[in-house]
């Protein structure tokens, strides 16, 4: 995984233009841990009297389809540019991530 390359993950969560938000990283990994915490704070305000919070990866998925949207930009060196990247390409790095972090 591309962990050293600087990546700024955009958000919007609802209808509303006024929840559009970013967060930047220094890599890919830091990104991909950023969004499992920002599903884990919402399953937290969801159920403040649960002590321990279990989830399966298609409830993280599920999560991030039920985003007005969500994508990443990932800073290629070699063009010196900013590579888009869709929810499935997020997804499909979120899944490597925690499954290395389960390793």
């Amino acid at each position: 995984m591309a962990t050293g390359k600087h990546t700024i993950v955009l958000v919007q969560y609802n209808n509303s233009i006024q929840s559009r938000t970013y967060m930047d990283f220094p890599g890919v990994n830091a990104a991909m841990d950023a969004i499992v915490k920002m599903y884990e704070h919402k399953l937290k305000e969801l159920n403040p009297q649960v002590p321990r919070i279990t989830y399966e990866i298609t409830d993280l998925y599920k999560y991030l389809d039920e985003l007005k949207d969500v994508c990443a930009l990932v800073f290629e060196p070699s063009t010196n540019q900013y590579d888009p990247k869709d929810r499935n390409w997020i997804k499909t790095k979120v899944f490597a991530h925690l499954k290395g972090q389960a390793a």
